[in-house]
């Protein structure tokens, strides 16, 4: 239900805005809202520590799994990445650095989960519950990005596992694997890197496979220190390269999965050419290859670039599984047709909830206006947004990602254009002093539609997607983690998108905390190609 107020004293929020989540996106929407003169803001992360993704993934071969020039924001440039896809820990300083230089780590709120959002529509605010105690805001954002919270492996008997278990998203390194039989669960993108990593130290690596995935070569060098140089000297090289990286980075998702109709024969060029050549010079018993390359169109779900995942196949102690799982038993696991490996280490790296499942919003609900539920929305209907940041039913609330949000070229471009929108309708709201923002039933109705009839001539509508079993598809069947459109479309939308698409309305008494500071060159000004 909306929470409602039993005083007539009109109530001033604790906080202007309040973030949820303290990784690149909570980080990345701060700086926006500061360098646009916001300053009322606290960003409240569950954790002991700021990073998200990158604080909490450190398993062995952790990194991005696309080009660290492109993986940065426009504004805060790296000159000296160590390589060209970066090491987690690298990822994690960065991040700490952004946080340190622009100001916003004493605005983080650490051990503070937000268990309950709930709109009080008299006082025209939101109550956050916070480590059980009240905290109230105007505008809320989450930027809790498309992976919630790790999914529970529904397999039978893994309580029963008198073993060690390992998770991708809290590895233990106390343990230690070297002559270990060890099995690991999953395939996707944690999974392989991971594996190359273990397999030359443990005694034996079971590999359980259920849907094989698309791994692609992987140019991984080391950074020339005369390029550092250059970068450091000439910081407009390196932000061509940034551009160039993260335009190829779209190209493979948005030119070619997207416009899979117009496109089709590129894609399956592509397949034939990592089904016959790559994988082909990669793993050498033919079983095992056979069983390790997709059946489906490159792009229905997402690759992964390694240049030793599959060669880990060839070695003597490594064996993949694709029989399913039957149980886990006391001492091992055991699959549907009765053959149990004994196992001393299990890895789960099992996969998340992501962003439109409704059960990552049970536990902590997030209830808005008129009795809206959030949770109750995503398992009955089909989700929407207003260009993947709003909903209605949801006042003065924001989402980095929300449906229909992954920006084609990286998590950087994503967090800039959300925040470019967001800056805007909060800005707007001052302006006309009004204490409620929310989206138009027919604006997102609209955004919606849009994006949904450009998401009909996907890879993911037409293309040869059965076998897949993608994340990228939601509970409904629909496609709702990609934003159909170049990351230049979105990045103009953000700052043109029709300030009446909102409804503006007036409750008690606005006191917004406002620089009114000119700030030299603000994020929005910068497009794609100048950043």
């Amino acid at each position: 239900m909306t929470a409602t107020s039993t005083t007539d004293q009109p109530e001033q929020p604790d906080y202007e805005v309040a973030i949820i989540g303290a990784g690149i996106s909570g980080i990345g929407a701060a700086i926006a809202l500061r360098r646009a003169g916001i300053r009322d803001i606290a960003l409240f992360e569950r954790a002991s520590d700021i990073g998200g993704t990158w604080r909490d993934n450190t398993y062995p071969g952790v990194g991005v799994d696309v080009p660290a020039q492109g993986y940065q924001f426009s504004y805060a440039l790296k000159p000296d990445w160590s390589r060209v896809f970066a090491k987690g820990a690298e990822v994690k300083s960065y991040v700490d650095d952004c946080a340190d230089r622009y100001d916003i780590r004493r605005l983080v709120k650490l051990n503070s989960e937000v268990t309950a959002r709930v709109w009080d529509d008299d006082q025209s605010l939101w109550r956050l519950t916070i480590a059980d105690r009240p905290v109230t805001a105007r505008f809320v954002i989450s930027a809790i990005g498309p992976f919630i919270e790790p999914k529970p492996p529904a397999i039978d008997g893994l309580g029963d596992f008198e073993g060690t278990i390992l998770y991708s998203t809290s590895w233990d390194h106390r343990v230690g694997l070297a002559g270990k039989k060890v099995a690991i669960i999953g395939t996707g993108a944690s999974a392989v890197q991971i594996i190359p990593e273990i397999a030359h130290e443990v005694a034996r690596l079971d590999v359980y496979q259920r849907t094989p995935i698309w791994v692609t070569p992987k140019p991984d060098i080391g950074t020339p220190e005369l390029a550092s140089v250059l970068f450091k000297a000439v910081p407009p090289v390196q932000k061509l390269v940034r551009n160039a990286a993260a335009r190829m980075m779209e190209v493979l998702l948005i030119g070619v999965a997207v416009n899979h109709e117009t496109l089709a024969a590129v894609n399956h060029g592509t397949t034939r050419a990592l089904r016959d050549i790559w994988y082909r010079l990669q793993v050498r018993d033919a079983v095992t290859r056979r069983k390790l390359t997709p059946d489906y169109d490159f792009g229905c779900k997402r690759p992964a670039t390694s240049n030793t995942y599959l060669q880990t196949f060839n070695r003597p102690n490594v064996e993949l599984v694709t029989d399913p799982i039957g149980r886990i038993t006391r001492g091992g696991v055991e699959t549907v047709v009765g053959i149990e490996r004994d196992v001393d280490v299990l890895i789960l790296a099992t996969g998340f909830r992501t962003a439109t499942d409704p059960e990552a919003y049970r536990r902590t609900p997030v209830r808005g206006r008129a009795g809206f539920d959030l949770a109750t929305f995503y398992s009955e209907h089909r989700a929407r947004s207003y260009e993947s940041v709003s909903m209605p039913g949801l006042p003065n609330y924001f989402t980095i990602f929300g449906p229909y949000g992954w920006v084609g070229g990286t998590w950087h471009d994503l967090v800039e254009t959300a925040s470019n929108h967001i800056v805007r309708v909060i800005k707007e709201g001052h302006r006309r002093n009004a204490t409620v923002v929310e989206v138009r039933e027919d604006a997102a109705d609209r955004w919606t539609e849009f994006a949904r009839e450009r998401m009909s001539h996907s890879v993911w509508a037409i293309g040869n997607c059965a076998t897949a079993n993608s994340y990228y598809y939601d509970h409904h069947g629909d496609t709702t983690y990609i934003r159909p459109t170049s990351a230049r479309e979105a990045w103009h939308a953000s700052r043109t998108f029709a300030l009446e698409d909102y409804e503006f309305r007036f409750g008690p008494p606005i006191d917004i905390a406002f620089d009114g500071i000119e700030v030299a060159q603000p994020i929005a000004s910068l497009s794609p190609a100048d950043r």
